[in-house]
């Protein structure tokens, strides 16, 4: 079965799922489709994985949680890196990275946030997408337990953003 290739538009029936779905369980259990001109396929060896994550996530496991066997395809652009490709090559190692990083801390946007109002820390608008997930916007605005209020000056070309718990 290993050696055999599987069309990858045969798998949102297989599964009963749309497209987008389907991407993301390529990504939790490492698996890139093959592309053969027009059509892409996947081994024998990743359709068992996406059996075994479709078992996990029918028993009540998150996709998250799931804890793939195959190792990741480190793609052509890290072997061909130059200037041109750097950004894109340093981006692909850091997902890399914390693909095999210790289990994050649930909580642990919400110590930053903690810290940073202890601190008075004033936060560039990247940092606060980081930690929320979202991008910033207004003069002020409240998400969750926290209020952030836009500072007048601002941190390299990013806006600041105080931090305050409610």
């Amino acid at each position: 079965m290993n050696d055999l290739k599987f069309p990858v538009k045969d798998l949102q029936n297989r599964y009963g799922l749309r497209r987008t779905a389907l991407y993301a369980r390529f990504a939790a259990a490492n698996i890139e489709p093959e592309k053969e001109g027009t059509r892409a396929y996947i081994s024998g060896e990743q359709l068992e994985e996406l059996d075994r994550l479709d078992s996990h996530i029918k028993t009540g496991g998150k996709l998250e949680e799931f804890k793939t066997t195959l190792e990741p395809k480190i793609s052509t652009a890290l072997a061909t890196v130059d200037k041109d490709n750097f950004t894109e090559a340093l981006t692909m190692i850091e997902a890399i990275a914390k693909h095999f990083a210790s289990p994050r801390d649930p909580l642990a946007e919400y110590k930053a946030l903690i810290f940073a109002t202890e601190q008075n820390l004033i936060l560039p608008s990247s940092k606060v997408l980081e930690l929320l997930g979202t991008k910033p916007h207004g003069q002020q605005f409240e998400r969750g337990s926290f209020k952030f209020t836009r500072q007048p000056k601002k941190i390299g070309g990013q806006s600041g953003w105080k931090v305050e718990k409610i």
